[in-house]
């Protein structure tokens, strides 16, 4: 069990960093792979609570920066705030399929900390869709380990550089003017 506790600390650890960690589910998977008494029902529940966790606080921490926003982006955020508004099904399910994805989740949270959209239906949806991707990663993990051999030794500059777009475009969040992209939506 303290093996499983460990994990989870770690996990709520790298899912706190912002950018330049490894994915979760690389940890889990490898986790399985190195111990294969770890119970992969465990290892997707374990993962999928400590990655929301990690990224709620992500998010939290994120939002100190609207401090240094000008009053542009602060209406950038607002609008923003007021376009999701009442739209958690849609937030949810968004959330829900790029979760599905092993692609970094970073961006999400941190543009959630920069706009106080409401984060309850992303937490939902992001945890749902990580217990489902995060129990296809490991359990297919361990034949793609073997068969991929090569192409993931280039894995590193690969995470490195969707962490910088994904950091990239959290920011860019509320560098858009989207009131005026949402009026011309509308009409």
């Amino acid at each position: 069990m303290a093996d499983y506790l460990a994990l989870a600390a770690f996990v709520v650890i790298i899912n706190v960093i912002p950018a330049f960690m490894p994915p979760t589910w690389t940890i889990l998977a490898l986790a399985k792979i190195n111990d294969p008494a770890f119970d992969p029902i465990l290892l997707t529940f374990i993962g999928a609570t400590s990655s929301t966790a990690g990224r709620a606080i992500l998010s939290a921490y994120s939002g100190f920066f609207r401090r240094f926003f000008s009053k542009e982006l602060m209406e950038h955020a607002k609008d923003i705030q007021q376009f999701f508004a009442k739209k958690d099904r849609e937030l949810f399910f968004g959330t829900f399929i790029y979760s599905l994805s092993p692609f970094p989740s970073n961006l999400i949270f941190i543009a959630n900390g920069l706009t106080k959209v409401n984060s309850t239906p992303i937490f939902g949806g992001f945890f749902i869709g990580r217990i489902v991707s995060y129990f296809t990663l490991i359990v297919i993990s361990q034949s793609a380990v073997t068969s991929l051999g090569d192409i993931t030794q280039n894995e590193q500059m690969i995470r490195i550089a969707f962490d910088v777009i994904g950091i990239l475009a959290a920011f860019s969040v509320v560098l858009v003017d989207w009131k005026k992209i949402m009026q011309k939506l509308k009409k």
